[in-house]
């Protein structure tokens, strides 16, 4: 048996700490002292062992008591933490990896004890934080984690189940990538910065638009067929490939599998359209289209071909492809095969509203799209945005929509969703935080009261300025109440969106709760917040060139890069100076 401490050396704990019988809760920690100790299996690996030390820091934290890390004793302790997958889990301890897969886990008190536990790499570490939570433990961004401080920390009676609602689960949001945030709240997207520690996560060796990488437009010079005829001419540049061209194809085996071999990690390879139409027209490629009825059969058919090939020397891997502008429509007489998934992205839909109701023609097309979609695969993942993309500083009313659409999704048989925000170096889209937090609790149980998470999320982030952060942010979302108050991810803070004395409201908001304030931490949460409004003024043409210089300063002072998606600020500068400062 072998014992840590983190810090220190192994110190008796002197006093016993009273556990209660099992339904009653269990009384870990009395008055600062404890004998409980955490129960971790021999070599554990490494999320576990993340686990186990992310509890012993924790408990240390709340009450001063330091919890020993037991390696897999010869006789159980009868008060412990008991960390599996392990020999000394109780027998009602059944781990079903068939039923809980990589992420879900047990979460229960029995016999004195507490049993975290999953039988995939990332469960049991996401018990651990699950068990934390119950404590009072909140991590609501990588600057803010609310920890209680008590003596006496009580377990509640538990017997959970926890199987998250999405196998894949991403908000891509530069404040969503911190490693650690993302663990502790159970995120398992590509982009976050996760390694072995967390389990992995849900890597790609090619992440979308890999038409490029797979078929290098340098090939056009040699082989003009692998691209795509238009127009009479086989065109060069940024552009799609002759997918009915077998060498086209063999290349794309050969370019996927190079992927995977060089990324170990990674589970999927995205093989998918570039971002642009310009699609190939020639006979083959037109015979396909027409017989599955839609662009969307011909590139399904290939990625099949892909999936076929791939799956002789890499069984477990999985190949992606996109349902995105031109191959939004599904086909007819054809289904994805079982290692292919179809990430569906409703790029043209009103992001204010939730989709299913509005009249948004974009959002009615994309409801029929989804449900037949639904119809062809039951491994459906989705793309949904969530920033505009021509201005990410501006203030986003489309928190209804995305709570709304995720449980939409999640009744419609998705297994993945992809939240895409402002994800440039320095981040500093509108409520970048706040969105996070929700959305990694939605995407682990739609069903969460997201009212509750957000009062809770401005409680812990701005302190006794909450109220009056809260009353704006509700402002925000009230502009897309209306019916006609449609917003898509490229328009314009204008006057309509938000009016001047929306603006006059939020700046006596803001002055407000920076009165209120009583931390450095909350007084630079209510400025990066306040950027937003700022920003809408400048849009506006309501600022003084001191506003102006004061704003930009401030922008580059919190780290943001960019104001628009691929525009820096010095470009966006630059531009506006071009303009006249318009």
């Amino acid at each position: 048996m072998r014992t840590f401490l983190f810090g220190t050396a192994f110190v008796a704990v002197l006093a016993c700490s009273s556990m209660g019988a099992p339904g009653e809760g269990l009384t870990i920690v009395r008055d600062g002292v404890s004998d409980c100790v955490i129960v971790v299996p021999r070599n554990a690996p490494a999320p576990v062992a993340r686990g186990a030390s992310e509890i012993q820091h924790a408990i240390k934290d709340m009450s001063g008591a330091t919890l020993a890390i037991v390696e897999e004793p010869a006789a159980v302790p009868p008060h412990a933490i008991l960390l599996g997958p392990g020999p000394f889990l109780p027998p009602s301890a059944v781990l079903d990896r068939a039923k809980l897969g990589d992420d879900g886990f047990i979460l229960r008190t029995e016999d004195g004890r507490v049993v975290i536990a999953g039988p995939g790499p990332r469960g049991t570490m996401y018990g651990c934080s699950a068990f934390l939570e119950s404590l009072g433990m909140r991590w609501l961004s990588p600057r803010v984690t609310i920890t209680p401080h008590q003596a006496t920390i009580t377990v509640p009676a538990m017997d959970r189940t926890e199987i998250p609602a999405f196998e894949y689960r991403e908000p891509y949001f530069t404040e969503a990538l911190d490693a650690d945030w993302a663990a502790r709240n159970r995120i398992n997207g590509n982009f976050e910065h996760l390694d072995a520690s967390t389990g992995g996560r849900i890597a790609y060796s090619i992440f979308v638009h890999s038409m490029d990488e797979l078929v290098p437009q340098a090939l056009h010079k040699d082989h003009p067929e692998y691209f795509p005829l238009i127009n009479g001419k086989r065109e060069s540049g940024y552009v799609q490939r002759c997918l009915t061209n077998p060498d086209v194809l063999r290349l794309a085996v050969e370019g996927v599998k190079a992927s995977f071999r060089a990324h170990p990690e990674a589970r999927i390879c995205s093989v998918s359209q570039n971002d642009c139409a310009r699609w190939c027209e020639c006979p083959r490629c037109r015979a396909m289209t027409e017989k599955y009825g839609a662009h969307s059969g011909l590139y399904l058919w290939f990625a099949n071909r892909v999936g076929e090939e791939i799956e002789k020397e890499f069984p477990d891997r999985l190949i992606d492809t996109l349902a995105y502008q031109f191959t939004e429509p599904p086909p007819t007489g054809i289904t994805p095969r079982r290692n292919v998934r179809v990430r569906l992205c409703p790029i043209d839909i009103c992001v204010s509203h939730p989709a299913a109701g509005d009249d948004f023609p974009a959002s009615r097309a994309f409801m029929d799209h989804l449900a037949a979609w639904g119809r062809i695969t039951d491994k459906l993942y989705i793309w949904h945005y969530n920033t505009d993309f021509a201005h990410y500083l501006m203030p986003f009313p489309d928190f209804a929509a995305f709570i709304a659409d995720t449980r939409l999704y999640h009744a419609s048989g998705v297994r993945g969703i992809f939240f895409e925000g402002d994800y440039a170096p320095g981040g500093g889209g509108s409520d970048a935080e706040l969105r996070s937090y929700v959305m990694a609790k939605l995407l682990w149980n739609p069903d969460v009261d997201t009212d509750a998470l957000i009062d809770e999320w401005f409680r812990g982030v701005y302190g006794p300025a909450a109220a009056p952060m809260r009353e704006w942010f509700d402002l925000v979302q009230d502009r897309a109440r209306p019916a006609e108050a449609h917003l898509r991810i490229y328009d314009p803070p204008s006057p309509k969106l938000f009016p001047a004395e929306m603006l006059a409201r939020g700046d006596a908001l803001f002055d407000r709760a920076e009165a209120l304030a009583a931390t450095d931490v909350q007084r630079d949460s209510i400025a990066r917040a306040r950027l937003a409004l700022r920003y809408v003024h400048i849009a506006q043409g309501q600022a003084s060139d001191a506003a102006l210089k004061s704003f930009l300063a401030d922008v580059r002072r919190f780290g943001i890069t960019q104001i628009s998606e691929g525009q820096s600020v010095e470009a966006w500068e630059q531009r506006r100076a071009a303009r006249g400062g318009k």
